[in-house]
């Protein structure tokens, strides 16, 4: 995550500062994940700074799919998904698929297929061609035809098996009506409930009330402040040492722990246990023994921020055609040469993260356009689009998907900035639960790495912020546990890091 203002001319009279993130931009503060979150930045000192979005804003209740050619606002509620049904083709084109639902057989077999798959049996290849698309895109930016629903939807595998049925499990009548099969299945519905209050108990009334209607929060210099507060933490923290830029050349298991050959270093770096965050395909060729590490590749995308100066008396008036998160565009969309995955209309997403003018309004609207991700699978970087081109695609989208008139982004436009991410957002290809196995095994049951190797971050088990926290803390929690004498198999298995990828 990494947060940073740009100096923007907003208009004649003023100049202000645009915040431009290179990561997400928000987090979610509901259930299990979220609040361990939320007890992470507590213990930060960094829950006053939350810029929070209520669950009643325009970018809780507006989130838009473009498709034939026009952006459709999705149902953000039982009677608003009533209305689409009669207003909209494409939540029309679902129903067929949604009616059939309850009556598709249960798969009786454990192996992992993809979320394009999954959702084309159960519900239809609309849901997945159009619906399931556009969110893997906004997601992971990625292709549903690839990635593992036990990975990426767990718990709509979790609900087949249970319920035989996905819309068999949302009825409100009863779990013993409900639940059809039992034996054997992990409910992860109620293990998470269970955690989260637990985590509920430790954090203060207050907090818990104060976002108890919101929808998402960052803060007010962007989630780079989080980084930035927990580096100041472990500074100012006894027998911790930060060595910046040092990069690990070589790991290697030792009859004492784990031994670490840095860069500009003569002599090895020994530890006790070695938490590993690198991304995996990083980490592969440091620990070649260790099996799937390099398995999985990654998207590489590019994300353009688009600012523009607002409507003034005194110039063209004009307004954004939608207010709300943004909109997502899937696999299915016709006229998609430019191949854009979506659009977050930023001032409306996470307001109040700007400097208003002396009239009180926001200085200017910020949209981020996102592009490429499946659309440049397999291909070397010299034979992607320029910035350039990026850049000018950006453009395009925001005048034909969205709907801004040429004339308002030639005389509006404040700023424009593409980048290409190479290599961004693992991609958890179908059989990811099964290649976590083997590893967790290997970290459980070899004895160069048992009790001495832990893998966290994006590569595993969850690609969001909130994800990668958890787990963290989880797997912390399981090895202060095991060192402080309360060692066991179970200690030891939750120490490995990989649990919520299994």
């Amino acid at each position: 995550m990494h947060s940073e203002r740009v100096p923007v001319h907003a208009d004649a009279k003023s100049d202000a500062t645009a915040l431009l993130e290179s990561g997400p931009r928000s987090l979610m503060p509901s259930r299990y994940k979220g609040l361990r979150t939320l007890e992470m930045l507590d213990q930060l000192s960094l829950t006053d700074r939350m810029v929070l979005v209520p669950k009643n804003s325009p970018s809780a209740k507006n989130r838009f799919l473009y498709h034939n050619g026009r952006l459709n606002r999705l149902p953000s509620s039982p009677f608003s998904a009533l209305f689409a049904m009669m207003r909209l083709p494409l939540v029309r084109a679902t129903l067929p698929g949604l009616f059939r639902e309850p009556l598709v057989e249960r798969r009786t077999t454990s192996e992992d297929e993809s979320v394009h798959d999954f959702l084309s049996r159960r519900a239809g290849k609309p849901m997945a061609e159009n619906m399931a698309s556009a969110m893997i895109h906004g997601i992971y930016a990625g292709d549903t035809r690839e990635l593992s629903i036990q990975s990426v939807m767990p718990n709509l595998v979790d609900m087949e098996q249970t319920h035989g049925s996905l819309l068999r499990a949302a009825m409100p009548f009863g779990k013993k009506l409900n639940s059809r099969y039992r034996a054997g299945l992990r409910n992860r519905w109620a293990e998470e409930k269970e955690k989260a209050a637990r985590v509920s108990q430790r954090l203060p009334p207050a907090l818990l009330d104060m976002v108890k209607s919101t929808s998402i929060y960052s803060f007010p210099n962007g989630l780079g402040e989080i980084i930035a507060a927990l580096q100041d933490h472990l500074i100012a923290a006894p027998h911790v040492e930060l060595r910046m830029d040092a990069a690990c050349e070589k790991i290697e298991a030792s009859p004492d722990g784990v031994e670490l050959h840095l860069a500009n270093e003569k002599a090895p770096l020994f530890a006790d246990r070695l938490l590993a965050a690198l991304p995996s395909a990083k980490l592969a060729p440091l620990l070649p023994e260790i099996p799937h590490l390099g398995y999985n590749p990654s998207a590489t995308m590019s994300v353009v921020d688009v600012v523009l100066a607002p409507p003034d008396a005194s110039s063209m008036q004009y307004e954004l055609p939608i207010r709300g998160f943004g909109f997502l565009v899937p696999r299915s969309a016709s006229n998609n040469q430019d191949e854009i995955l979506g659009v977050v209309l930023d001032s409306d997403a996470m307001p109040n993260q700007g400097t208003p003018g002396a009239d009180g309004r926001p200085p200017f609207i910020k949209l981020t356009v996102m592009l490429g991700g499946p659309y440049w699978r397999g291909k070397q970087r010299e034979e992607l689009p320029s910035v350039d081109e990026i850049e000018q695609r950006a453009l395009r989208t925001l005048e034909n998907m969205l709907g801004v008139p040429s004339s308002v982004l030639q005389t509006h436009l404040r700023l424009l900035r593409g980048r290409v991410l190479e290599n961004t957002i693992p991609q958890y290809l179908v059989g990811h639960p099964a290649r976590m196995q083997e590893v967790h095994d290997v970290l459980v049951h070899d004895p160069r790495w048992r009790d001495r190797l832990t893998l966290l971050g994006f590569s595993y088990a969850g690609v969001g912020v909130n994800d990668c926290v958890t787990n963290t803390l989880d797997a912390c929690d399981a090895i202060v546990t095991h060192e402080q004498g309360d060692a066991s198999e179970q200690t030891a298995s939750q120490s490995t890091g990989l649990c919520a990828a299994l």
